[in-house]
């Protein structure tokens, strides 16, 4: 039977690991859609609308739908010019902890109190900044604190979600989740000993 691994040789084992591989990262795509939304959703109806209508059978250059649908590709070709890629590392988790203890429970907010203990968005924002970079042409790139409070608040609730999402995930949730998937195998192991012992 395989000796188990002793405590030394779990730790080194993860540090070769982290230096090897470096800690893990999350990459997240968001849209600094200022406009591009609401104009597509107007030539989409204006579209709709105009399919309803008799068509004229006369020749002419371009029919309104044709003159509308090339507009709405116009429109759609314009989404590659709002997204941004942001890359965020897991933090060391005593900086994640001094996050969450700066950064209580809000009053009001159910999750809050019984499943996180402290205000998660305020966490993952200010976790954001500290351990997030902008992917731009394959580089990373540091963001300042006016540029990330800009970014906030040019981000749909959609994209602040991914983004709380992803660092949640990275500083507790998988490590969680690591923890629980292990102790079941852990358990299933020692059970399995003890009846073939």
């Amino acid at each position: 039977m395989e000796k188990n691994m002793d405590f030394n040789d779990k730790l080194a084992k993860a540090k070769q690991s982290r230096e090897e591989q470096g800690p893990p990262t999350r990459t997240v795509t968001v849209t600094l859609d200022q406009d591009v939304s609401t104009r597509l959703v107007d030539l989409e109806a204006q579209l709709e609308a105009e399919k309803q209508r008799p068509q004229d059978g006369r020749l002419a250059k371009k029919s309104p739908i044709a003159v509308l649908q090339e507009q709405i590709d116009a429109v759609k070709a314009e989404y590659i010019d709002t997204l941004v890629d942001l890359k965020f590392t897991r933090m060391e988790g005593t900086g994640w902890n001094d996050l969450t203890i700066i950064n209580p429970p809000r009053e009001d907010s159910l999750p809050d109190k019984l499943i996180f203990g402290y205000n998660i968005h305020a966490v993952t924002r200010a976790a954001a900044v500290v351990s997030g970079v902008l992917i731009e042409d394959d580089q990373e790139r540091e963001l300042t604190q006016e540029q990330w409070d800009d970014l906030f608040v040019l981000l749909s609730g959609k994209d602040n979600e991914k983004i709380a999402n992803a660092i949640y995930a990275l500083n507790e949730g998988e490590s969680e989740r690591a923890v629980e998937l292990g102790k079941a195998l852990r358990d299933e192991t020692r059970a399995s000993e003890k009846k073939s012992a």
